[in-house]
């Protein structure tokens, strides 16, 4: 099973690209997938996972990040805000690391007021997704979660455990822009 296959298998089926040519020339893509039962549209990265990443604390990581929501209009402000995170990890060779926050441009998502996206593991889908094996490496996959200020200034105070177990205890409200703030 190739990544797509994978990405398939989670979260729906593979509808179109976004055209990047910068990113093409490292054989990198954006790609948007759709779950027809569940109305949920991903935007997810294909080849990135064949670019070696670096943990803080030194060790190698191979990552495709992905986004998960249910409003439509959206996408192409999650695939801008993919191509920037993407352009990040491409020009800085740094891995995602669980917990980071990542402060979000002044004109994506600004009609919801998120301040930024959180890094997690894809905990809603089943935990198969949450690695890929291709038999040369394993690949994380990185989910963004759009969240707000006031769950920031938590995750400061509280740190990130706590906040992971404010996300567990959610039943899918994270993929929806229009949720509630969790503190």
């Amino acid at each position: 099973m190739n990544y797509l296959e994978h990405l398939e298998k989670h979260c729906g089926t593979f509808v179109s690209g976004f055209d990047i040519p910068y990113l093409l020339e490292d054989d990198v893509q954006i790609i948007e997938l759709e779950e027809e039962s569940s109305k949920i549209t991903s935007i997810s990265t294909l080849g990135l996972h064949w670019h070696t990443l670096q943990f803080e604390n030194g060790s190698p990581a191979h990552q495709e990040l992905l986004f998960r929501f249910n409003q439509q209009h959206v996408k192409e402000e999650f695939a801008e805000l993919m191509w920037q995170l993407t352009d990040y990890a491409l020009g800085t060779h740094k891995a995602f690391e669980l917990g980071e926050l990542y402060e979000l441009p002044e004109d994506v998502l600004e009609q919801y007021s998120f301040s930024s996206v959180y890094v997690t593991a894809p905990f809603y889908s089943d935990e198969s997704f949450i690695t890929y094996a291709n038999g040369e490496q394993s690949v994380l996959v990185v989910w963004f979660v759009p969240i707000y200020p006031s769950e920031e200034l938590f995750i400061e105070e509280h740190g990130t455990e706590r906040f992971d177990e404010l996300l567990y205890e959610t039943d899918r409200e994270l993929f929806d822009l229009n949720r509630k703030e969790l503190v």
